[in-house]
């Protein structure tokens, strides 16, 4: 097989190819004046035939790198060459969440990785961001093979509120909202139906799309699943909620989320069977926190004091 030649992008070393998408191609590479690996994608040449306009690719550009959060891809450098834009953002090593959901992940992981999404979306929509395409494809993490945070990527689609003439060009079947597949302007609540395809993904263990040797049409949504596995069924409420096909159904944020979850927690008998004790209690508090701009030398102590205060505070209720 021949090897595929990697372009020349001057202070990179190009490794490998990690991923394509509509607007251009993502490598793993290594800056030239140190060892700092990074995803530098490289977006299609501006004379190409079928590629986003210039002012497109500036704007997800300017997007990505305005936005900085633990749970956002964080980029480093942005510039051209040749013809060629560039954006290079952190090398996030633990593959995608696409690639873990062969069966249904464990219920306390799979409100982690929520958690994470709704805290990274949270950052983005105080600041009139929506992403557009939520989609297992674009989360990724920190550690190894799925371990460690969720960051979300890509904000090649990504459009501003407060720019309501901005509609999102792309999206993902099975993750689109109703308003996003008709067309519309949208707001954060498009962001939450297509969590809310994440989390049911999650759960049910399989990633959204037609089913083999159907003729559905491409743009058509699939069916939301009806009935979560058992030992999740009491998270239905929620999914439900960020399924609504009526936007103003929806939780109006992703703040909304985190907050509509710990209420479900507290209120189901269910999540004590289901979810691990005391850790339980900590990773509620964990999807219940959304710093934004938390130091990071800070966070890992405050992480502490929260599991610590939560695990007493589990003892004590229980020995009352």
């Amino acid at each position: 097989m021949a090897r595929i030649a990697l372009p020349k992008i001057p202070g990179f070393r190009l490794l490998r190819m990690l991923g394509e998408g509509a607007s251009g191609t993502v490598y793993q590479a290594i800056e030239d004046d140190g060892e700092r690996e990074v995803a530098l994608k490289v977006f299609e040449a501006i004379d190409g035939p079928d590629v986003p306009l210039p002012e497109d690719i500036e704007h997800e550009r300017r997007v990505a790198a305005s936005l900085r959060h633990r749970h956002l891809a964080r980029v480093n450098a942005m510039g051209a060459f040749g013809g060629q834009y560039w954006l290079a953002s952190e090398y996030l090593p633990g593959g995608t969440l696409a690639e873990r959901i062969g069966k249904p992940l464990p219920v306390p992981r799979a409100l982690e990785i929520l958690g994470d999404l709704a805290r990274g979306l949270a950052h983005a929509h105080a600041r009139g961001v929506v992403h557009g395409d939520v989609k297992p494809s674009n989360v990724l993490f920190r550690g190894v093979r799925g371990s460690g945070d969720a960051v979300l990527v890509d904000f090649g689609t990504a459009v501003l509120m407060r720019a309501n003439h901005r509609r999102a060009v792309g999206g993902t079947p099975g993750y689109m909202s109703p308003e996003q597949s008709r067309g519309e302007a949208l707001d954060a609540r498009a962001d939450l139906f297509s969590l809310g395809c994440v989390l049911r993904d999650m759960l049910a263990g399989r990633v959204a799309g037609p089913e083999p040797g159907s003729d559905a049409d491409a743009g058509e949504m699939p069916m939301p699943v009806q009935h979560l596995p058992a030992e999740a069924r009491w998270l239905q409420p929620l999914l439900d909620a960020l399924l609504a096909e009526d936007r103003n159904e929806r939780p109006h944020d992703a703040r909304a989320v985190v907050s509509m979850l710990a209420t479900v927690v507290e209120a189901s008998p269910e999540a004590n069977r289901v979810l691990p004790s005391p850790p339980a209690h900590v990773a509620v508090s964990r999807i219940h926190g959304l710093p934004s701009e938390a130091s990071s030398l800070r966070w890992p102590w405050i992480m502490a004091t929260v599991a610590l205060l939560a695990a007493l505070g589990w003892w004590v209720s229980r020995a009352m």
